[in-house]
């Protein structure tokens, strides 16, 4: 963590760490405030604790309506676990920026030599000649591994743990503590030299790549300018990732890049770090392993993960962020099922997690099994199963050709299935809004269909019992045809006598007069039973008497 340093804006707006120097306990890095501004050099358990990035999360939201749990589950993308292939990552890249920083004290008389050495070159047009006991102390990484496997996450981790800008008043200097840049798609050096202009114009606010990063401009000119640029703003590791896009490009474009490269180390003394994918591994075993044999920082291959002490460590951590309505124990078969179905990709792994959780949510299954797991991984995954296929066969031919796991974006297919979840969070409540409404229609209906079979001679009970009924059974009756498929019913089950169907028949004449009484009712906000009874259709003694069945 960054602490609670001092912080400056520059004129761009960018925010700054104002230099703070811890003194060093190492002497080769003593009285260099390049060095001596950085945090302090990071314990084992230190560095564990923060490159560990934890999720938002609260158990109480498991509670939350389905599309509030689905937006939860975008946090799960962000949730980083470091392993120990990460702590040797942040153990190397802090050697890695240190020692690079070494040999290019800005308070040393070989810093303005150097810097007097790019002049003259740009100003007489020729190749850079540092001076002979000037000697870099600069090295490189390079990290290779399936698309997937977490190369990038880790990395911008590791960076997170430095200040990327540092304002320096003795010497006056904004350090710019690591670039990172991505290898362009076409592969082509000039491609990568007009992305760093722009990447330092975009944070101190200069204007490098109007004044050099036009196409006009030479490859070997952009180059120089470069190796000045970085002197002059102390730029202490520069992060190339995508590399295996060099692959792509033509007339040797690849080997001027490595070359680049080489330069950037053993003449500019700039230490550079590059990531890419196991395609990126021909490249790589060219001449520029060749030309730092002796940086001793090494290769890092990172291949899927074991099932073991780490993969253990990774499914429990991020296990406890469960947003379905019922918690699922973690057990031996479901660790089981997420390593077989991602064969140890990290990426593939974590996502999984998430997307068997919205399946879960979406369906109303609202718990994980390894059965949804499965189910998950082969329908929401299949972008990825050959590659799956191909590492759970373990035979390198067929590895081999899916060297590059496709990553999956996780808040974009979340994002996808948004609208189908936001639309049946409408429908639901649509359902009950209508379902509202008809609770709350259903007493008139039954008490102006009682009053008015009550009215017209039918017994109370059994008229009650049939238009319950025909509620259930109708959608949404008019009262005219509820009180008409009431009658229908009742005259079915009874045998009435000759008196009853002549007062039937005029009463079925009258319903409409009825009808239209009951819709004044309706009108003056008054109930069926009272309207009714100001109109004269039901007696005094017979209303109790009906309240009284009604109720019953």
């Amino acid at each position: 963590m960054l602490g609670e340093n001092e912080m400056v804006v520059l004129p761009n707006g960018n925010v700054a760490l104002k230099a703070h120097y811890h003194p060093s306990e190492i002497k080769l890095y003593e009285d260099n405030p390049l060095i001596e501004a950085l945090p302090p050099i990071l314990s084992v358990e230190d560095a564990f604790e923060q490159l560990t990035h934890s999720v938002e999360y609260n158990e109480s939201e498991r509670e939350l309506s389905s599309h509030y749990r689905y937006h939860a589950l975008m946090g799960i993308a962000r949730f980083f676990q470091p392993v120990r292939d990460h702590l040797d990552l942040q153990d190397r890249f802090s050697r890695l920026l240190r020692q690079g920083y070494v040999g290019r004290n800005p308070r040393s008389k070989s810093h303005i030599e150097v810097l007097n050495a790019f002049h003259k070159a740009i100003r007489e047009d020729e190749k850079v000649k540092i001076p002979p006991d000037i000697r870099s102390t600069a090295s490189s990484i390079t990290l290779v591994g399936f698309s997937g496997i977490g190369k990038t996450t880790a990395i911008e981790r590791v960076l997170s743990l430095y200040p990327q800008l540092i304002v320096h008043t003795d010497p006056n200097v904004i350090q710019v503590v690591y670039l990172k840049l991505n290898c362009s798609y076409d592969g082509t050096l000039k491609s990568l030299c007009m992305d760093f202009f722009v990447k330092i114009d975009n944070l101190i606010g200069t204007t490098y790549y109007e004044k050099y990063g036009n196409r006009n401009n030479s490859i070997a000119s952009m180059v120089t300018r470069i190796g000045q640029i970085a002197r002059l703003h102390c730029i202490g590791a520069l992060i190339i990732d995508e590399i295996q896009h060099m692959q792509t490009s033509k007339d040797n474009g690849s080997e001027k890049m490595m070359n680049f490269f080489v330069s950037l180390v053993n003449e500019i003394g700039i230490s550079v770090m590059m990531i890419g994918t196991m395609k990126a591994r021909a490249i790589l075993q060219k001449d520029f392993r060749q030309a730092r044999r002796g940086s001793g920082h090494g290769d890092m291959v990172w291949e899927q993960m074991k099932r073991g002490e780490d993969w253990d460590i990774l499914i429990e951590s991020i296990w406890e962020y469960q947003w379905t309505k019922n918690y699922t124990e973690l057990t031996e078969e479901i660790k089981d099922t997420i390593y077989e179905e991602s064969q140890g990709i990290t990426d593939i792994a974590v996502k999984l997690f998430a997307l068997a959780q919205g399946r879960a949510i979406r369906t109303e299954l609202e718990r994980l099994t390894p059965k949804l797991i499965s189910t998950v991984a082969k329908e929401e995954l299949r972008l990825v199963q050959p590659m799956i296929n191909a590492l759970r066969s373990g035979m390198i031919s067929n590895i081999e050709k899916y060297e590059d796991i496709i990553p999956m974006d996780i808040e974009s297919y979340l994002n996808n299935k948004m609208p189908e979840l936001d639309m049946r969070a409408k429908i639901q409540a649509k359902k009950e809004e209508l379902a509202q409404k008809r609770n709350a229609l259903t007493p008139s209906l039954l008490q102006s269909a009682v009053v008015s079979l009550g009215s017209l001679n039918y017994d109370l009970k059994k008229a009650e019992k049939v238009v319950i009924t025909l509620l259930k059974e109708l959608t949404d009756p008019s009262p005219k045809e509820l009180l008409m498929q009431a009658i229908e019913v009742l005259d079915h089950k009874e045998s009435m006598n000759s008196n009853r169907y002549s007062v039937m028949k005029a009463s079925k004449e009258n319903i409409n007069e009825l009808q239209k009484v009951i819709e004044e009712g309706k009108n003056l906000k008054i109930s069926a039973y009272e309207i009714l009874k100001q109109k004269g259709f039901i007696p005094s003694p017979l209303v109790e008497f009906s309240l009284q069945e009604v109720r019953s």
